[in-house]
């Protein structure tokens, strides 16, 4: 008992240990791919890493799969390594050993759907939501004495003051083609607009609708935030359920695609289990981890080129069910190379 228990947390710890390791370099390209460098690091850094941690769940059901074999190719090879798989064959029989796959395997195909239908629908809707919100903010960058709003405002500086204001300034309103040099100048954000307050100063307008030249007290400049926060909803956004009711015709698509998607992690968990216990009487074992790698590559390429057909409009539902199961098949049969086990 304790033996099957040592194997179980074993096998599990290198599937979660790989899992982390690819969430973390998914999540961080995520943030990356959202970070405005134009703006204060530390403050939008703080916001997108939050708003990309709803993709996480998505991205566990689409690494989960090909994780598990990368992960039962690694222990695999340490328990070669080790020859734990010599003490394993004396105190375990096959069937101890199915079993032990069977049971870790059943979890992970019911979190795979758990997640991929429930958890990873709820964090997606989350994260639209609050996505569109920071797309929609000012992006303002105040750096090195210059504070600068895209095709708006570029505003230099020389110093600030106690009362959050700027002093001797120089601003150009991008769009008027204005010109305004002030002593002061203090700025209001509100949810869509932005109100700049400048104190005496002067204001010079040079643009085809307007040459002046005018002194001022107190000038207020206003910049209108118009984008819209309509959310567009993808099919992330729904479970498989509410996509084959949904009224868009993709929509539908995706959901029979999905349902192909369970049978390639029963596949690749198939061929997983399969590795897991192979020994050193087999030829090669990098010869095998990559045999059935290439198996998988070959199937995630042809499953692709059938849904593309699928999607454009090419071939039918049935059409496309009968393909991708026949390629599952075909994939399931040629896997079951002869290779030595326990």
């Amino acid at each position: 008992m304790k033996l099957k228990l040592y194997l179980t947390i074993s096998y599990v710890k290198y599937i979660l240990l790989m899992l982390v390791v690819f969430l973390l370099i998914i999540w961080l390209a995520q943030i990356i791919r959202y970070l405005d460098i134009s703006q204060s690091f530390t403050m939008q850094f703080g916001e997108v890493a939050i708003i990309t941690s709803y993709l996480i769940p998505n991205a566990i059901s689409a690494v989960l799969p090909i994780i598990v074999y990368i992960a039962s190719c690694f222990f695999n090879y340490q328990l070669n390594q080790t020859n734990e798989l010599s003490i394993l064959s004396i105190y375990l029989s096959r069937t101890n050993l199915n079993s032990i796959i069977i049971y870790i395997y059943f979890l992970l195909s019911i979190f795979y759907c758990l997640n991929t239908e429930i958890i990873s629908v709820g964090a997606y809707n989350k994260y639209k939501k609050e996505e569109i919100e920071l797309r929609n903010q000012f992006k303002i960058r105040n750096f090195n004495n210059e504070i600068y709003i895209k095709g708006k405002l570029n505003l230099f500086y020389d110093s600030k003051n106690n009362n959050s204001g700027f002093e001797n300034v120089t601003t150009y309103l991008i769009e008027e083609n204005v010109v305004i040099k002030s002593q002061e100048v203090r700025y209001t954000q509100y949810e869509n607009e932005l109100i700049f307050t400048f104190t005496k100063g002067i204001r010079i307008a040079s643009s085809s609708n307007e040459k002046s030249y005018t002194d001022f007290d107190k000038l207020d400049y206003k910049i209108i935030n118009n984008s819209e926060n309509k959310i567009s909803l993808d099919k992330e956004n729904y479970n498989i359920f509410q996509l084959l009711k949904h009224k868009n015709v993709f929509f539908n698509k995706s959901a029979h695609k999905r349902v192909i998607d369970i049978f390639m992690l029963i596949i690749i968990l198939n061929i997983s289990g399969k590795i897991l216990f192979i020994n050193n009487k087999s030829k090669n074992l990098i010869k095998n981890y990559s045999y059935n790698l290439m198996l998988i590559i070959t199937y995630f390429s042809f499953i692709a080129f059938v849904t593309s057909l699928f999607l454009s409009n090419t071939i039918s539902v049935k059409i496309f069910y009968i393909l991708s199961i026949s390629i599952i098949l075909l994939i399931t049969l040629i896997s079951q190379k002869k290779i030595a086990f326990i």
